[in-house]
């Protein structure tokens, strides 16, 4: 009894899905949108990301508004570290 015991923890653990990369890929965009749209103070519709490339854990996101570029720095969970303004 003690045995089975130990072994549902594990089987509940064993039963989630992993997280797919693409999963992941679509909420670091959408963080990078979301803190974009709120730092320019536009919706959310005006802001259009993709995702670039990904170090040592963290994202790097393109933002854009209209010509205007921004870059996100977003981390595994999708949390925007920060962002900057190439070219400004």
């Amino acid at each position: 009894m003690r045995f089975l015991l130990l072994l549902l923890p594990l089987a509940a653990c064993a039963a989630e899905p992993p997280v797919l990369v693409p999963d992941l890929r679509a909420r670091q965009e959408a963080a990078c949108t979301a803190a974009i749209a709120g730092h320019i103070r536009r919706p959310l519709a005006e802001v259009t990301s993709r995702w670039l490339s990904e170090a040592g854990g963290t994202a790097t996101v393109e933002a854009r508004d209209g010509n205007r570029q921004h870059l996100c720095r977003v981390d595994g969970s999708g949390r925007v570290i920060g962002y900057s303004h190439p070219g400004a």
